[in-house]
């Protein structure tokens, strides 16, 4: 006897919002498949099944969580830290980071669980607010009504209440929100009362940034300055800037949100542009987004509640830009980056190798394109040198289109390499004082009075998205060293191009100044593609030369013995997962039958 349960029902009784935006559960079967995991989705937007994914395939294979995978089959408990390749939620970026992995044996089980946290998520913010004073101020604060004043607000579509359906039409459900609050208290029985607090103080203190600060300037260049929170809000100024957002309201879903908490710089994030050229012009109008993670420490606790940021116009960019970078007077440097150049292409690109910023107009159309599709020698030379790398995976669970297919020298002198200070003008916005005063309003306004750190644990739920999927090969680039300086030539067989490149103290970019295309024309034009290329898959061959262990049944069930092999060497049993109705016991286990250690937590 088995019983159905529907991926959108394992998800909604696992733990999502304690454990941050890059926390996660997950757990596997006696051969290594991933049962729960934030990763795994269904097969098909109208049903809850999912595919049969691999923990290995589920995030990015090293050997350290080869070595937890095979210690989870064999129903061991153990903890370990590493430093490991992330995939963003976007999934065009890789970044570095560190996570604790802390796995045990379900109860009764052969089947194992395992916590994932990054190192500022041992620990979230638990907001106190027992006045309702204070709770229909910061309230109001969200209204419509007040959106030209305080910014526009963008609420994350979470369950916060019974009867309270999250929706994709913000404004709608802002309403609804705010409804349901106007009827019952934060701490009704039917309301999540953490969330709502939190939720509400966050609403509080972003409220008070816009109109105690943002109100009072407005910084040339800049079509948007926005905050987003741990606690579900995300408010944009000035009001017309929050019409046109397109970013994904739930913060815990949101690339450039998780992205900036990864990493502690300022991040740049390229446009999306799609593979087919369409819908440039509004890719680029949309602005260049930057943000940065707030950071702070509440009685040693290290935490990430929110990101801050803006959105840079392009062409006020380029025009700061491209004077920074040139000078008047050049004498053994290089410093050709005027507008337009004819004999230097000076360029800025992010760290997943996508255009950002150019001297060339006829490049502006091509911002957020992969560089390797604009200049593909020049890239390739930048691979070889090891300013990028790439990753490889296969993802078994993209979404495809079956009716169409993806498209997709002169002796070394010195550079001229401006600061970030300077190509971002400290009067705009890049000065440390920016972040810093968030960081103030956090601690004086706010922390003292309503906020207590306390243990990450499990007492949310969430949804899933459903998605469709097939098998697609995706490559990401990413820096892969510290190294900050890069010289040399591209050479083109008949003739070379000198460049230089120079990575951005505190940033995800890199500046690059290269002899213009024209002046070398032998160079290889053939793409270098990033865009995600549909597959058959992985070798099978191959695979059953490299088998993943697992631990299968003591007699095969279904072997024939004139069977002819596949390959030409034998490859390990491939054993079906057993009923998912074992799940239910990993679900009461979650419920308190056993205790997890997380590292750091406070006792």
């Amino acid at each position: 006897m088995g019983i159905d349960v529907s991926l959108a029902d394992v998800k909604r009784l696992t733990p999502r919002y304690t454990l941050g935006p890059n926390g996660y559960y997950f757990a596997i079967d006696p051969n290594g498949y991933v049962l729960l995991h934030p990763n795994l989705q269904p097969k098909n937007p109208k049903s809850q099944e999912p595919v049969t994914l691999d923990f290995l395939d589920a995030e990015l294979e090293n050997e350290i969580k080869v070595e937890i995978r095979h210690s989870m089959i064999e129903g061991q408990n153990g903890e370990r830290t590493l430093d490991t390749l992330i995939k963003s939620y976007d999934e065009r970026y890789i970044d570095k980071g560190t996570r604790t992995y802390t796995w045990t044996l379900v109860n009764s089980t052969d089947y194992s669980l395992a916590l994932v946290l990054p190192p500022y998520g041992s620990h979230y913010i638990k907001a106190k607010l027992d006045e309702a004073i204070t709770q229909a101020k910061y309230l109001e604060s969200i209204m419509p009504k007040n959106f030209e004043t305080a910014g526009y607000v963008y609420l994350a579509p979470r369950e916060y209440c019974d009867g309270l359906t999250p929706s994709t039409n913000n404004t709608a459900y802002l309403v609804n929100f705010i409804e349901l609050i106007d009827l019952q208290t934060p701490s009704s029985p039917n309301c999540k009362t953490d969330l709502i607090t939190n939720l509400l103080l966050d609403a509080g203190f972003t409220s008070d940034l816009v109109i105690n600060y943002w109100n009072k300037t407005k910084p040339a260049g800049v079509l948007a300055r926005f905050v987003a929170t741990d606690g579900g809000i995300t408010r944009i100024y000035p009001k017309s800037a929050g019409e046109d957002w397109t970013e994904n309201p739930e913060t815990y879903e949101a690339s450039y949100y998780k992205r900036s908490l990864n990493n502690n710089i300022y991040i740049f994030t390229a446009p999306y542009i799609n593979k087919t050229w369409d819908g440039i012009q509004s890719s680029v109008e949309s602005g260049i987004m930057v943000s940065r993670a707030v950071e702070l420490k509440i009685d040693g606790k290290h935490l990430k509640p929110a990101v801050v940021g803006v959105k840079l116009e392009v062409n006020a960019w380029m025009e700061n830009f491209t004077k920074v970078v040139s000078k008047s007077k050049c004498y053994r440097e290089i410093c050709d980056c005027t507008k337009n150049s004819k004999h230097f292409d000076c360029v800025i690109l992010d760290d997943g190798g996508f255009l950002l910023m150019s001297n060339q107009d006829d490049y502006i159309a091509k911002i957020g394109k992969f560089f390797g599709e604009i200049d593909p020698s020049l890239m390739r030379r930048l691979l070889n040198t090891s300013l990028y790398a790439f990753n490889k995976s296969y993802d078994f669970q993209s979404v495809c289109d079956p009716e169409s297919e993806t498209k997709a020298a002169a002796g070394l002198r010195s550079v001229y390499v401006p600061s970030i200070v300077e190509i971002l003008n400290i009067g705009w916005w890049a000065s440390t004082a920016a972040w810093s005063l968030l960081q103030q309003l956090f601690l004086t306004l706010t922390f003292p009075h309503f906020l207590e750190a306390v243990d990450a644990d499990i007492d949310d739920f969430s949804e899933p998205l459903s998605k469709s999927s097939c098998i697609t090969e995706q490559t990401q680039y990413y820096f892969y060293d510290n190294e900050s300086s890069f010289s040399g030539l591209v050479d083109c067989g008949n003739c070379s191009r000198l460049y230089h490149a120079e990575k951005l103290s505190n940033t995800n970019l890199v500046f690059l100044l290269v002899e213009s295309k024209h002046t070398c024309q032998s160079c290889d034009t053939k793409s270098l593609m990033q865009a995600e290329q549909k597959s058959d898959g992985p070798d099978p061959c191959f695979l059953a030369k490299n088998p993943r262990h697992r631990k299968g049944p003591e007699v095969c069930f279904d072997s024939d013995e004139h069977d002819e092999p596949i390959c030409t060497t034998s490859r390990a049993p491939a054993v079906a997962s057993a009923p998912l109705f074992i799940l239910l016991q990993v679900l009461m286990w979650c419920g308190g039958r056993m205790t997890l250690s997380v590292a750091g937590a406070l006792v």
